[in-house]
């Protein structure tokens, strides 16, 4: 008997996940060849010109894409996704407090969860205002020849700094979705959608019980019809 399989992110939701990333990644490597010179150096001045061109083209899709993506394909879903992000309880700030040992693979008991833990919450968090605050100090820089010195002296190393932050919560979520054995299930969610009721029940064990109770909802109102 096949496994029962969960319907976790729709088909606009990992569209907009995979424009965000691919998008952040290419603008992460072709910005670090414009900030550190030994990288500059090894790429040489037709290398660096290329990556100057490349992080200026990929600012559109960075800044637009992904929204449109999102807002027109799944909104129902990013309001939902927004809400719970921004809803915290007592077992949000468990999950927090005892999460370290579970990411450094050491035994711990975590609190039950809804769809997303407060680990993925945190992290939405942080990549939301991390974009904002990227997309809007890189325009500045793009386009400093058009507004105040000042704005462009302080929009360079909050933008320096943000790529470093955003870079070390990428490193951390490619690690959990590929490389930990726990929680690496997760990237199929990702890529079919689709992740095991296993999965769901082990991580999301509130999420799991609200989908079942929906599901016996509806099918007692199909009978009643």
């Amino acid at each position: 008997m096949p496994e029962e399989r969960v319907e976790r992110f729709n088909l606009a939701e990992r569209l907009g996940h995979w424009s965000h990333g691919i998008t952040f990644i290419v603008l992460l490597l072709t910005g670090s060849a414009l900030v550190f010179r030994s990288y500059a150096s090894l790429i040489g001045p037709e290398g660096l010109r290329l990556f100057r061109s490349i992080h200026h083209v990929m600012a559109y899709p960075f800044t637009f894409l992904t929204v449109i993506i999102l807002l027109l394909g799944t909104p129902r879903t990013v309001g939902q996704w927004l809400k719970e992000c921004l809803t915290w309880g007592r077992d949000d700030f468990r999950f927090i407090a005892a999460f370290p040992r579970e990411f450094f693979g050491l035994k711990v008991q975590l609190p039950e969860q809804g769809k997303f833990n407060a680990g993925e919450k945190l992290n939405s968090l942080l990549t939301i205002v991390g974009s904002i605050l990227m997309a809007v100090t890189g325009w500045i820089l793009l386009l400093r020849d058009s507004v105040a010195p000042t704005l462009v002296a302080w929009a360079l190393p909050l933008h320096s700094a943000g790529a470093l932050v955003m870079g070390g919560v990428i490193l951390g979520h490619i690690y959990l979705a590929l490389g930990h054995p726990n929680s690496r299930e997760s990237i199929n969610g990702m890529l079919s959608g689709k992740v095991s009721a296993r999965f769901v029940r082990e991580h999301h064990a509130r999420w799991y019980r609200e989908l079942k109770a929906g599901e016996f909802q509806g099918k007692k109102q199909q009978k009643i019809a």
